[in-house]
Formats: C-alpha cells, sequence, structure tokens
C-alpha cells in the first residue's frame, strides 16, 4: 500500500472523474471493517473493474505486516491500496474530511461529478451494490 498525502488524494479524485466510485477506510482492530472488506471481496470476484479505493487508518508502522496479511486474506491486492503516513493520523483524516472524527468503517460515496456524502458503520451490501453496479 502507498502512504496517502493530499496529493495522491487529489490524484485518485481526477482519475475517478467521470465514474462512480467508493473510498473505503479501515483498519486493523476493526470488526465490522473485515465485514465490509468481505463484500468488497464478493463484488470483486464478480466484478473485474471494481471502482474502489481501501484506506487503512492505522497510523503506525506495527500494523504493516498485519495490514498485508488482510489485504492478501481478503483478496484485494487488485484494489488501490493506502494507508495513513505513520504518526499523521489526525492529519490524515483532516485530508480526507475535516468533519469526519476517525469513526469505523467509513465510506464515501462518489458521484461522477466529484460529489461525495461519507458515511460511518457497515454499509448495506445491496445499497454497495447498487452503487458501484449502475
Amino acid at each position: 500500500s502507498i502512504v496517502l498525502t493530499q496529493e495522491q488524494l487529489t490524484g485518485i479524485k481526477k482519475q475517478n472523474m467521470g465514474e462512480k466510485w467508493l473510498m473505503l477506510l479501515w483498519s486493523v482492530d476493526c470488526p465490522p471493517c473485515f465485514k465490509e472488506l468481505d463484500m468488497i471481496q464478493k463484488l470483486n470476484k464478480k466484478q473485474a473493474d471494481l471502482n474502489v479505493v481501501l484506506i487503512n487508518t492505522d497510523a503506525n508502522e506495527e500494523t504493516l505486516l498485519r495490514r498485508r496479511e488482510i489485504i492478501n486474506k481478503f483478496q484485494l491486492m487488485n484494489l488501490p491500496n493506502f494507508h495513513f503516513a505513520a504518526d499523521q493520523g489526525a492529519q490524515s483524516r483532516f485530508i480526507i474530511d475535516p468533519n469526519w472524527y476517525g469513526e469505523l468503517p467509513r465510506g464515501y460515496f462518489f458521484e461522477s461529478n466529484g460529489q461525495s456524502h461519507g458515511k460511518s458503520g457497515v454499509v448495506d451490501e445491496s445499497l454497495l451494490v447498487n452503487w458501484l453496479g449502475e
């Protein structure tokens, strides 16, 4: 995974302009996040061009191996994977959304015009399928 910076995020948004996509934030010690990653894994198997960006919010190096294990376990290596910079949790959260306080899981649904709305808690599977499949 790649360290998330303001430039990275701007690039991701530019790259996906004109398309609907989902930005999903997760942590190694968040069981509900695994439920979401499992849903993404199932969709990923059905849809080769799944437009999902994964961002791990653990801002420390100790979780590096665990992050990799989880992404491998859910077979999500083909999706763009980013993580917060070490000791930069608050700054990284602010880059994503100044009004978000770090509750997880957290998803951002981006419209094709670049507008987005954030949602905390596990995303409903049918909502996810409809959003990414439209």
